[in-house]
């Protein structure tokens, strides 16, 4: 299990929020689970409704997990969105936000649960069945957050923040990961 704290990005300050942390743990030799956990004052934090599981579109524009994954020596990469809803998204990438057609044959497995204080979603991915990584290759990871509040506000969080305006995409924004067996 590896545990990694987001930080908020300079430009989208969110004081509701008082930790926001991701971790990634190996379930199986080609299955992980990421998990997100929030803790704040989650009442003014806009949290979709959960919905029957589907992929969708656009779920960054409201409270939305990401994951990304990349082997280090290419320029290829695949984005995951996970939605509070239990609506998820999936991409493939050539480079830089130049998207290739794809799509995975087994859907993310999304669970939430939320207290007073503390928020986590956890999603579980099929490696295998992402085409363009290999295990045996070094990877490049990033975890990412955008958090919506109930008067619309937006702040953007991640490992690393290397521009001046958010941006999730860029790989200096990704960190090295190797995988936990």
């Amino acid at each position: 299990m590896i545990k990694h704290r987001l930080t908020c990005h300079p430009a989208t300050p969110a004081s509701l929020v008082s930790q926001l942390t991701a971790t990634i743990s190996e379930l199986t030799e080609a299955r992980i689970k990421i998990s997100f956990e929030v803790a704040g004052d989650l009442n003014q934090l806009l949290i979709p409704k959960q919905q029957t599981p589907n992929s969708r579109d656009n779920l960054w524009q409201h409270t939305c997990f990401e994951f990304f994954i990349a082997q280090a020596e290419c320029e290829n990469y695949y984005e995951f969105n996970f939605s509070p809803s239990t609506l998820w998204a999936v991409y493939a990438f050539d480079s830089y936000r130049i998207r290739r057609e794809w799509t995975t044959n087994e859907a993310p497995n999304i669970s939430v649960s939320q207290t007073l204080d503390h928020y986590q979603l956890d999603a579980v991915i099929n490696l295998a069945d992402l085409p363009l990584v290999n295990k045996q290759d070094s990877w490049l990871i990033g975890l990412t957050a955008v958090l919506e509040t109930q008067q619309n506000e937006h702040s953007y969080w991640a490992l690393k923040h290397p521009e001046v305006q958010p941006n999730f995409h860029h790989r200096n924004g990704f960190i090295p990961f190797s995988t936990l067996a």
